[in-house]
């Protein structure tokens, strides 16, 4: 609890995309090891500048925040105020990406991330807010749910020639 106390959360800058997308791809290895890829989750890591240099391009397409402890980004997340991501569900907002620093997962962090990133939406006057995970992210499903969302869709997506699912959840805000 101690470190929440300690949290700032703030606008993302484009100086803060190198860190930002060495947290990503970071947090990619460590969940998604045995359920995409390795192949993928290694040039992940061996391409981070190319991912920097893609984050910068994107920079103004999502809005970010990130999350600051100790003068370190130990979390970020990504969202947009429409559904141009998703237009095939019936929402009006997403949460594009949530990612913490694998060392401080479980600590409440994701939760005051997800709530912060929320009440954007509500001051934004949104009411349906959606979001995407792949499907065997167990961890982050049982999260969204206890958060509240409802699974409403499965669909497939390829990453680097392979298949896989992921899960859209929807919350009535």
């Amino acid at each position: 609890i101690m470190v929440l106390d300690k949290l700032i959360i703030r606008e993302a800058t484009l100086a803060d995309i190198p860190k930002v997308a060495k947290l990503h791809v970071d947090s990619w290895n460590k969940t998604y090891k045995g359920i995409i890829e390795q192949e993928h989750l290694d040039n992940m890591k061996n391409n981070l500048d190319k991912r920097i240099e893609r984050m910068r391009n994107e920079f103004n397409l999502r809005k970010m925040i990130v999350v600051i402890l100790d003068n370190e980004i130990v979390a970020f997340s990504e969202f947009t105020l429409t559904n141009e991501f998703s237009k095939d569900l019936d929402i009006d907002c997403e949460l594009c990406g949530l990612y913490v620093k694998n060392e401080y997962l479980g600590k409440g962090i994701g939760s005051k991330v997800f709530d912060y990133v929320k009440n954007i939406f509500v001051e934004n006057n949104k009411k349906k807010m959606g979001l995407w995970c792949v499907k065997e992210n167990n961890n982050a499903i049982n999260f969204y749910i206890r958060k509240g969302g409802t699974q409403v869709k499965e669909k497939p997506f390829t990453l680097a020639g392979k298949d896989y699912s992921e899960l859209a959840f929807v919350y009535n805000l």
